[in-house]
């Protein structure tokens, strides 16, 4: 039977990269500067339960100015992006996928450089096909539809692996199926009830899921 899926795209942040504790020191930094509420990284559960609009009211962000506060924890991140960790698992799930033939991508509203920086410093830049960036934090599904575009890349061939219910909102705008990882930004509990294609908790289950949402089994050998 021919694969039907061609292509998985990876959000970044909270999805290959555990940058979660280093942005929230990152944010609390600048925090001030914005007049925004510091997180504390104790209460990280707390905030990992809540909607992103809520946890933006929580703490006191603006919509309107969160691209300017996200723009200055990127360019405060590339001096310590080679710090952060993969995920463990994810790697060898990313290794597993390309063996079977799968194209790679990153799409990410983190810069290009960040994300080159920190593939590279864990050899594992030359398991993805592309690198994507875009600025619309919460217009992902017009980023991705960009980006299908400039590879040429058909819109039924296509599964997103992503960790916010931002994410899985963007996604069923435009009708591509999502898998939702609940070890990133938002827990297990917020994201089953967006009900995301499907939602796992450990990268080991990732190729299971894409074998039964690409509408074949594929056989890892």
């Amino acid at each position: 039977m021919e694969m039907l899926t061609k292509t998985i795209i990876f959000d970044f942040d909270g999805t290959i990269a555990d940058t979660l504790e280093t942005i929230a020191i990152l944010y609390n930094k600048i925090a001030s500067d914005f007049n925004c509420k510091p997180v504390s990284f104790e209460e990280k559960e707390k905030f990992r339960s809540m909607k992103t609009h809520d946890f933006l009211k929580e703490c006191n962000i603006p919509i309107l100015l969160l691209p300017l506060l996200a723009l200055r924890i990127k360019s405060e991140l590339k001096f310590e992006i080679r710090k952060v960790k993969v995920f463990s698992g994810v790697a060898e799930a990313l290794l597993d996928l390309k063996k079977l033939e799968y194209q790679l991508g990153v799409m990410s509203s983190n810069s290009v450089e960040n994300i080159h920086i920190f593939l590279k410093e864990h050899n594992i830049d030359q398991l993805f096909d592309f690198v994507h960036s875009g600025k619309n934090i919460f217009g992902k599904d017009k980023v991705l539809l960009r980006l299908l575009h400039k590879y040429k890349i058909k819109r039924n061939s296509v599964i997103y692996v992503g960790d916010e219910t931002r994410d899985i909102e963007a996604l069923k705008r435009i009708k591509i199926p999502i898998i939702a990882v609940s070890w990133g930004f938002n827990s297990h509990s917020i994201l089953e009830k967006f009900n995301p294609n499907a939602l796992i908790d450990d990268p080991s289950e990732l190729i299971g899921e894409i074998n039964d949402l690409s509408g074949t089994q594929l056989i890892n050998s």
